[in-house]
């Protein structure tokens, strides 16, 4: 991993902004020229090491140097309570100044203060391999949260990018990099903006419409997996992350970045840090209770981790719970509860029928104890047919692994006839 990083200056961003603000690219158009006045085409590199794919990854990433700094990312706000005009959102990803280097030029790299990090297990989505960054501005700080999402402050991005090898056993090698998305922390709230990344492999632009791109790989069996993949919408990417606030109101919400999945290790600068206890050593995080106390998410598919019963809820809570809880949408609708923290055996969905879920869909209780082939959510993870397969959008194919995983836990309870 590379280790030297090249900070911005701050009136080459700015102009950048300014200019991407007033150009006329059209970003529902492919393949818009990139923005004015950025000279580093950009990225989000996957950091050295497996990103995340849904198997098990060492978790081990090179995240560089100990950040001095932060990237000039545009008229970034003080904060909630002195909030100025929102960030310019710019129509390349390169306009961020998150990222040096470009895939085609060997990697990506983040800039000083744009902190990789990765999650002890991580959502599936067909089987990309997943690169993760959080900017928290100069001068501002993250509240800890036992269970939910940090309490991330304005002028704050998270950035994800999407790639797949064309063989997960090189996870490393022949990589073609598909989608970056930015949320970002507006005055207003949280804002998602999807980037496609060009064949060249230079630049990732503005795609608020959506795309779509054939995938081709092989798997971790040896077989030639091909499909369409398909990249969210800025509207589609609302479907995940709202959550309804304590005035009814639905609001968008990071998914990831909570404590339970941040709490292991990763390197930075050759070292290995806690990456709660690296962002509060770099004055990014406050209010982190001991280790001792601090909450810890198993990698899900490491048996000697956990449980078999903590590792699959652990698996739907990063997979599922950010719709299926008390405060998404599906969860109100459905009554169907898959967060960590529930311990009701009916809302987890053992002998409940769904509210809606039409026929065909494997049974008729979401769960079955003992039995898995009878149990609707095991069926609605396992499927790939429109319609019935969970979650509704981010995947195209199933996950071989997450499916056995979930299904070895039902057949795991205590028989009991639902009817």
């Amino acid at each position: 991993m590379r280790t030297s990083f090249v900070k911005p200056r701050l009136s080459v961003v700015l102009l950048a902004l300014v200019l991407a603000a007033c150009g006329s690219s059209d970003p529902e158009t492919p393949g818009p020229q990139p923005d004015a006045g950025t000279s580093v085409p950009d990225a989000g590199t996957a950091d050295a090491g497996v990103p995340d794919s849904g198997v098990p990854d060492s978790g081990t990433v090179d995240a560089g140097v100990p950040d001095a700094g932060a990237p000039d990312a545009g008229a970034v706000d003080a904060g909630p309570e002195d909030a100025g005009p929102p960030l310019v959102i710019p129509t390349s990803l390169s306009g961020f100044g998150l990222f040096t280097g470009s895939p085609a030029a060997g990697g990506l790299v983040p800039v000083e203060g744009n902190v990789p990090y990765t999650l002890s297990t991580a959502l599936f989505s067909d089987y990309s391999v997943k690169s993760r960054t959080l900017f928290i501005p100069a001068g501002k700080v993250a509240h800890y949260q036992p269970m939910d999402a940090l309490d991330l402050p304005v002028g704050t991005l998270i950035t994800k990018t999407f790639a797949f090898p064309a063989d997960l056993r090189k996870p490393d090698q022949d990589v073609r990099y598909i989608e970056t998305r930015v949320l970002v922390r507006q005055p207003s709230g949280w804002e998602a903006w999807p980037y496609v990344w060009n064949t060249e492999q230079t630049e990732a632009t503005q795609a608020t419409g959506g795309r779509s791109r054939d995938v081709t790989f092989i798997d971790l069996q040896g077989n030639t997996q091909a499909f369409k993949y398909s990249v969210p919408s800025k509207n589609q990417c609302q479907q995940c992350h709202h959550l309804q606030d304590e005035t009814g109101e639905q609001v968008m919400h990071p998914i990831g970045v909570k404590a339970r999945y941040l709490h292991h290790t990763n390197t930075y600068g050759g070292v290995e840090r806690d990456q709660l206890e690296y962002l509060a050593s770099l004055g990014k995080l406050d209010g982190l209770p001991a280790p001792a106390e601090l909450p810890k998410a198993p990698d899900a598919f490491d048996p000697t981790a956990a449980d078999l019963s903590t590792r699959a809820r652990t698996y739907l809570d990063i997979n599922c719970a950010h719709c299926h809880n008390p405060k998404g949408t599906a969860g109100i609708t459905s009554q169907l509860f898959l967060n960590i923290d529930n311990a009701n055996l009916f809302t987890l969905g053992e002998c409940k029928r769904p509210g809606s879920a039409g026929s065909g869909v494997g049974g008729e209780f979401d769960i079955v104890p003992g039995n898995h082939a009878e149990s609707i959510l095991w069926y609605r993870l396992h499927t790939e047919e429109s319609g019935k397969m969970m979650p509704q959008i981010g995947r195209v194919i199933h996950h071989a692994e997450g499916s056995r995983l979930v299904a070895d836990w039902i057949d795991s309870l205590p028989p009991k006839s639902c009817k």
